[in-house]
This record gives C-alpha cells, structure tokens and sequence, in this order.
C-alpha cells in the first residue's frame, strides 16, 4: 500500500493556500469589471428649457389622506403617469422595519383614489431576487421613457438598515405585478448599507442618475449612473461635512450642473447639506450649508417647468413637527420662505417628496403622524401667495 510522503500539515497549508488564492483571484477579477465597466465620455443630464404651463396662475390647493391598510406608514413617493393619473408609493405596517412591511400603492386622479393595492411583499420580493428579505422600504417610483413603471425598494436581510441593498423592479402594468427584480450591485465588497431614499434624475443618454446613500459607519451620499438595463455604471461620492450626511435630493439646473440637498444625521450640523456638480454628475463638491434648519430629516427638491426649485422639509431646531416649502430663482443660491403644509409641535409630517404632472399642477406627499400618507396638490398661483399660515385638514379652493 502506497503512503503520501507529504506530511498531512503540508497538505493542509497548500490546500487553503490554493484556495486563498482562487479567491483572491475571483475577488480582483469582479473588482476590475466593476471599476472598468464603460462610463459616458461626457455625462449629461436630460434638461428642458423654462417653459409656462397652463396651470401657471392656478391658486387651486386641495389635500386628502390616502387608504391606511396597516397601522404604521412611512416614507412615501409619487409620480405622473402617461394616463395623467398619480401613482404613489409607501411602505407600511405594524411599525418600521417589521416583518410583515409592505409596499402599497395606490392610482389617483383629480382628487380622487382610482385603487388602492399591496403592490410588493418582503416574501414575493425574496423569491424573485433569490436571497433572505427580512423587511422593505423607502420605495421609489418613476416611469421611463417606455412608459414602465420603474420602483427602486430597499430590503433589508440581516440586522437593520445598515445591512440593507437597493432593489430595481420593472412593471408593464402599472405597478399591479412586477416583470422582473434585481439587486443593485453598488460596491464588489459586500454591496451592504445602500439605500435610496429621492426620486432619479433622468440623463440625456436615455440612462438614469439615481441619487443614494451608503449609512453603515460613515455616512455619505451617493449618485448612482444607471445603464439602460438598471445596473450601475457608476457609483460618485459626494463630499460632506461633519458627521454623516444622508437621502440627497437631486435636481439638475442645466444640461451639466445639479445641485444636491442632503439631509443631516448629526445634531451638531441640523442643516440641509449642499453639492453640486459641474460635470454631469460624476464629481460632486460641497458647498456652504442652507441657513435653513432641518435637523436629521429627509428633503425633497424638484425642479419646476418653469425653472424654480422647489424644496419641501422640516424647518426646526428640532422634531418634524413642521412641513414647509421654500423656493429659489437662482438655482438654488437663495431661499425664500412660502407655504406652511403643517406645524403641530408634538406631531410628525416628514419624508416628503414632490413631482409636477404634465398640465403643471405640483403634488406634494408625506408622511403623517406615521399613521398615514398625505398627499397635496397645488397650482404655482397658490404657490405665490403668502403661505404663513398652514392649511387646514382636508383645505380645498
């Protein structure tokens, strides 16, 4: 009988050394892919001169509760629909980050819900992706150019929102059943604690911008450059201050530039954070703090058809027991104050997020009380006026 002459440590230490290095070899192999995969020679940004709406003078103002099918909602987003119709998304149940979490939407058109449906569970939301789901949030909604209805959703598979990846679902029939699922791949190393939060910014190349945030140890934001398939192209940091700065809010001010607001997780900054981009979103450089406080509360920014920058938060020392708007003529440089949406101190009215339908009126949602979403729609007449005063529950003129 043949013995080894190989002592069984010789053995042992080539056979995790050969593996040790296949590893290594795997590793740098998907670490170059994702560095080297193609990026556009010039990035830019899809950008409509200023125009007039139709609704430019409307002082129409009208808000309404949507259904509540659970007992805790949050972190709601809306978008326009090819049919004119509003289509918005929340996540709710028991309470945040519980198991039994789920995406609901619902259609409305003129002050009025069409339906209401559980569009994503974290269970039907596992099997597509093929990987444990322990929970879901912060959906976001868009339509691109095709028409489909586009959600990124968080998931979170270990731990909290720190162990949490970025999901892109695609649907044919407005958001009812989704068409196919995939799992954003942001870093080679783990792809852990990213998530989205605001709306995407569409780019000239027909691909999008995707503005995220990583939480884990350092917080910082993120603009993700998407292909046309929904994979990421590119991941660009954005700069920060101290402490940790997440949920950039994006809107592009020319074909080139953007401008991004960010919201703060440390108390010794409770200021909406600045950055800005000169090239297309792939360099993002801070700027100087908005004089407006909003102590660690998410943003939300659009850019209107006729240029001004709209941007909903929670303007107090602290708690987001107030919601007001604030607009801009200068891309962003000044600020002045308009409309109050809501202001009890001991209540909660956050997580807001804003979209402009094509007839140029803005709709406004959010969260309230976290018993609920909200949702406001306004002409820019209404706008205009002096918005000292919040509106009443349920106002309508």
């Amino acid at each position: 009988m043949l013995r080894s002459t190989c002592p069984l440590g010789v053995r042992m230490r080539a056979l995790i050394t050969s593996r040790v290095v296949a590893v290594a070899i795997f590793v740098l192999a998907w670490l170059a892919a994702f560095i080297q995969s193609p990026r556009p020679t010039e990035s830019r940004f899809e950008f409509a001169p200023p125009r007039t709406s139709r609704t430019a003078g409307s002082v129409h103002f009208a808000s309404m509760d949507l259904p509540r099918p659970a007992p805790s909602a949050h972190a709601s987003s809306i978008t326009a629909l090819p049919d004119g119709a509003l289509l918005v998304a929340w996540f709710a149940g028991a309470r945040e980050g519980a198991s039994d979490v789920a995406i609901e939407m619902a259609r409305v058109r003129a002050g009025a819900v069409e339906s209401r449906w559980t569009s994503l569970t974290r269970e039907q939301l596992q099997g597509m992706v093929q990987r444990v789901i322990r929970s879901l949030g912060n959906p976001v909604v868009w339509v691109d150019a095709q028409g489909r209805v586009n959600m990124h959703v968080v998931s979170v598979s270990y731990g909290g929102w720190s162990g949490s990846a970025i999901n892109h679902l695609v649907s044919l029939d407005g958001g009812a059943t989704w068409q196919s699922a995939r799992r954003l791949v942001v870093s080679p190393f783990f792809n852990l604690s990213t998530l989205v939060r605001t709306q995407p910014v569409a780019m000239a190349d027909g691909c999008w911008g995707l503005p995220a945030y990583h939480e884990f140890i350092d917080k910082h934001g993120l603009f993700l450059h998407l292909r046309t398939d929904g994979a990421v192209r590119s991941a660009e940091r954005m700069q920060k201050y101290e402490g940790g700065w997440l949920q950039p809010a994006v809107a592009a001010l020319s074909p080139r530039a953007a401008l991004a607001l960010l919201r703060s997780a440390s108390r010794s900054t409770p200021f909406i954070g600045v950055n800005r981009s000169t090239d297309g979103g792939t360099t993002w450089v801070m700027q100087s703090a908005l004089d407006i406080p909003n102590p660690d509360a998410s943003v939300a920014l659009l850019r209107l058809c006729d240029g001004t920058l709209l941007l909903a938060a929670n303007p107090t020392r602290g708690g987001r027991g107030t919601l007001q708007l604030f607009t801009s003529r200068d891309d962003g440089v000044t600020w002045a104050s308009s409309h109050v949406i809501e202001r009890d101190e001991g209540g909660e009215f956050s997580y807001p997020c804003l979209a402009e339908s094509a007839d140029g009126m803005i709709h406004l949602t959010y969260t309230w009380r976290r018993q609920g979403i909200r949702l406001c729609s306004f002409g820019r007449g209404w706008l205009a006026e002096d918005g000292s005063t919040a509106p009443a529950p349920g106002a309508s003129r």
